[in-house]
């Protein structure tokens, strides 16, 4: 009887009729860490009820994304989510954005007993290690370098007719004035535990991931605007027509007019990863070139060829809106998104762990946070200054 009372509240809540005293009821059964599987099994209930058909609307789904993002929420995590159950899992978290407790850890099948005794986590973890956060260094043409955190909100300096700006928000905005008379270069860096917001001379906007850097012009005098990324970035293209916007990489060019698109490049992965939000791209490579449409991903392994598939967008975005996402993840590949946003060596006890992860956390966690989430699918870590070892 109390599970079809939580999915009643549950439901209210979804279609705003709930009343003050039904929304402090869903809080006070929140509150009670005993209730837990009681409402994992009702939201995933209403999960499964929920029409598919609603969630396949791109833009709908993105407007979802970031509802959820502006709330305190970390989603589950299981080793058995499946690619058909993602959408529905942001309509489930939605469903109650903005109720959950920020100490709350859900997660949807809860994992069996573990074989050995596990030692407490106040012994194994020595310390904590903060979440990444806005910094990065960008150096001028003359070879000077500026630390961005440290700098005011203010004009930092000009370069040609074009000066450099940071603002009120803490992203560094290039204002161009004129068309300057010889082409500059700057080259902004961010650190492992750094990311950073660039608005370029063209208005084009370009979000940068921990450990990459974008090699750019201080104006766009050129017949094309051309950079060129290591790492991982996400653009907002201003459109300009007859003045195509290049994107240089690992040996591939992206061309784009006005589109919005996400490039994963870095060396320690197995491949390169174009994927595309709106508008349209031309990824080439070796003489190879490849059209990708919205929801499209382009994958680039080490044989150079170009694989073209359909993605849920909201994975390879995710850390641009503050989240990780992992889709039937291996250990490694979680471990190495970690290791660049908290600035952490990871070592393994042994062979890694062969379990596969799904779902998604908060990148504003600190460490241990999300440490102890992935703990619940039987996986141990030791803490040790920023050394992670996985235990066995």
């Amino acid at each position: 009887m109390q599970e079809q009372r939580v999915i009643f509240l549950l439901q209210q809540r979804l279609s705003g009729k709930e009343t003050v005293a039904e929304q402090q009821e869903l809080y006070d059964l929140l509150k009670d860490d005993g209730n837990m599987e009681l409402f994992m099994a009702a939201l995933t209930d209403l999960m499964w009820k929920a029409p598919v058909e609603e969630q396949t609307d791109v833009a709908a789904r993105n407007a979802l994304l970031k509802s959820i993002t502006a709330s305190d929420i970390t989603l589950p995590f299981a080793d058995t989510v499946k690619t058909t159950s993602v959408v529905r899992w942001w309509w489930a978290a939605a469903a109650v954005t903005g109720i959950m407790l920020a100490a709350a850890a859900w997660w949807l099948f809860k994992p069996a007993a573990s074989v050995k005794p596990l030692p407490a986590a106040a012994v194994r973890y020595k310390n904590d290690v903060p979440p990444g956060s806005n910094k990065a260094i960008l150096t001028l043409s003359d070879g000077s370098s500026i630390a961005l955190d440290d700098a005011k909100n203010d004009t930092l300096g000009k370069q040609g007719s074009t000066s450099i700006i940071k603002m009120q928000s803490g992203q560094v905005l290039y204002k161009a004035a004129a068309a300057a008379a010889a082409v500059t270069y700057n080259t902004l860096t961010t650190p492992r535990g750094g990311q950073y917001q660039l608005t370029l001379p063209d208005g084009t906007k370009v979000w940068l991931n921990a450990a990459s850097s974008l090699h750019f012009p201080t104006s766009f005098a050129n017949h094309n605007r051309l950079v060129e990324l290591t790492g991982e970035g996400y653009f907002e293209v201003a459109p300009m027509p007859g003045k195509p916007f290049l994107v240089k990489v690992n040996g591939t060019e992206i061309a784009v007019l006005g589109t919005h698109f996400n490039i994963m490049a870095y060396a320690n992965e197995q491949a390169m990863a174009v994927t595309l939000l709106e508008g349209a791209v031309n990824v080439s490579r070796n003489g190879v070139m490849k059209k990708l449409q919205p929801g499209q991903q382009a994958r680039i392994p080490a044989n150079n060829n170009i694989t073209v598939t359909n993605v849920d967008i909201s994975e390879a975005v995710a850390w641009k809106n503050g989240f990780f996402i992992f889709e039937h993840a291996d250990i490694t590949m979680v471990m190495r998104q970690l290791e660049r946003w908290y600035d952490i060596e990871v070592v393994y006890e042994g062979a890694p762990p062969s379990m596969r992860f799904g779902g998604g956390m908060q990148r504003s966690l600190p460490l241990s946070r999300v440490l102890n989430i992935l703990e619940k699918n039987q996986v141990l870590f030791k803490i040790d200054g920023r050394k992670i070892t996985v235990l066995q």
